[in-house]
């Protein structure tokens, strides 16, 4: 069974499982109508459109139902691996992507499947751990779906890092409260020894893959979207829908409450019709 390489603490128990709804017509059209938000409506950032599309497309959450705050809660690795995943949930055929060589400028295309893509499991320490520095102990955890709201309007890279940083970091303190950490105090070895503790804890999907140019050998890095589900384009939904409609006069909502394999089993049984009459006019 599939689980989250990262996953959510429930009465003090790590819980890795997930379920995605079957994918019906009308799943993809709601995912579809997330994932054009964000152009109609520019004050929605794209991390809140992550979190629609999760909680549309999930039925269990760590055997819990789904909520706004659990998806937001979850870690950034945890969510791109549940985009990614709900991409293979729906078609996990091979995709075939351009790209540019770096060394000799020349175009060439590379396939890949998604399902096998690696992913990095979270640390032992997942989600949050305790480093020491010269400020003495702090409390550092891993980005969350949260976080990436707060920084997501924040267009200066420096200063969106800063505020991350006093998002994740608190000093340990021996009380149940954590004191606020001066962000600016902190020397570039002990920003280093943060990032550290971090990305030793979070769990991570492949952005990237690696690719020998054909025209020259050279190696390049191919930047991968975990978000690629995002992309989807809802053009195709309706023409399957207007090819079933044509066909057996069923109507929009009866074709779209099909699940997605059993729609695309009638529409592959129109085809072979379709090709039985040309035959039989030749």
């Amino acid at each position: 069974m599939v689980q989250l390489p990262g996953g959510v603490y429930i009465d003090g128990s790590l819980k890795r499982d997930f379920n995605f709804k079957p994918i019906t017509g009308l799943l993809e059209l709601e995912l579809n109508e997330c994932a054009t938000q964000v152009s109609q409506h520019p004050e929605l950032t794209y991390s809140e459109q992550v979190t629609n599309v999760l909680c549309q497309a999930l039925d269990l959450l760590a055997g819990k139902k789904v909520t706004k705050k659990r998806v937001k809660e979850l870690s950034v690795g945890d969510r791109q691996f549940l985009m990614r995943h709900l991409a293979i949930h729906i078609d996990n055929a091979l995709v075939w992507m351009s790209a540019k060589c770096g060394e000799c400028s020349e175009s060439f295309d590379i396939s890949l499947r998604y399902s096998e893509l690696p992913v990095k499991p979270a640390g032992n320490k997942f989600p949050e751990t305790i480093i020491e520095t010269e400020l003495g102990k702090l409390k550092v955890r891993v980005p969350n779906g949260l976080d990436q709201e707060f920084v997501a309007t924040v267009d200066n890279d420096e200063e969106a890092t800063v505020i991350l940083l006093k998002r994740l970091v608190s000093h340990a303190a021996n009380k149940s409260t954590d004191a606020v950490v001066d962000i600016s105090s902190l020397k570039k070895e002990q920003i280093a020894l943060i990032e550290e503790a971090i990305e030793q804890m979070a769990p991570e999907v492949a952005t990237e893959v690696l690719a020998e140019c054909p025209h020259c050998d050279t190696g390049n890095r191919v930047p991968v979207n975990p978000y690629v589900c995002m992309e989807r384009s809802d053009q195709n939904l309706f023409t399957e829908v207007h090819t079933l409609a044509s066909c057996y006069h069923w109507n929009e909502h009866e074709i779209l409450a099909m699940t997605r394999r059993r729609r695309h089993i009638y529409l592959g049984l129109i085809d072979r019709g379709r090709n039985m009459a040309s035959n039989n006019n030749i």
